[in-house]
């Protein structure tokens, strides 16, 4: 039968923290010094956790010399306060320029009045568009049924397509 070698490092720590291989727990359980190996392990990392904690249970006042030495280290920035009003005059500026700009785009590109427009255009051109909105307003008259309301008549008459078709089927087996 051949023995098996002792446990490394990582078998140990595995061990200690519950989550080693079955055959390395039993050969902890079997070895004894691999299970001194595993109970000095413990007693440092016991020794360790106790001086973890004595460094972090300090005193108040040791917490409050720590601060106040970082805060004489870290210097404010002086804030002058005529800086913080630097930008109001610039933006007063621009919207001076801006309400300017906007009052002299009508100057520059002056909108026609709806009567110069009348007046402008040639005669001829005149009579065309009232010509076509005449013919237009002619053929909308004689229409039996609306342009918006064409699709609701085709609707209109596919049910009653359907309906007629039904009234057959229905009373032909009826019919003497």
């Amino acid at each position: 039968m051949q023995t098996k070698q002792h446990c490394n490092e990582d078998a140990i720590t595995a061990y200690l923290l519950g989550m080693a291989d079955r055959e390395d727990a039993n050969h902890v359980d079997a070895c004894l010094d691999c299970y001194a190996r595993v109970e000095r392990a413990r007693i440092e990392m016991e020794h360790l956790r106790a001086a973890t904690q004595n460094l972090a249970s300090r005193p108040e006042q040791f917490w409050d010399r720590q601060r106040r030495a970082i805060m004489e280290r870290v210097t404010p920035v002086q804030r002058t306060p005529f800086r913080r009003w630097l930008w109001v005059p610039g933006v007063v500026l621009g919207m001076l320029v801006l309400v300017f700009l906007l009052h002299l785009l009508p100057i520059l590109h002056p909108r026609p009045e709806p009567g110069d427009i009348v007046k402008t255009q040639p005669q001829q051109l005149q009579q065309d568009a009232d010509d076509l909105l005449l013919v237009e307003i002619q053929n909308d008259l004689q229409r039996p049924v609306p342009r918006a309301l064409e699709p609701a008549t085709l609707l209109v008459q596919a049910r009653n397509n359907i309906a007629q078709s039904n009234k057959r089927h229905t009373s032909g087996g009826v019919q003497e």
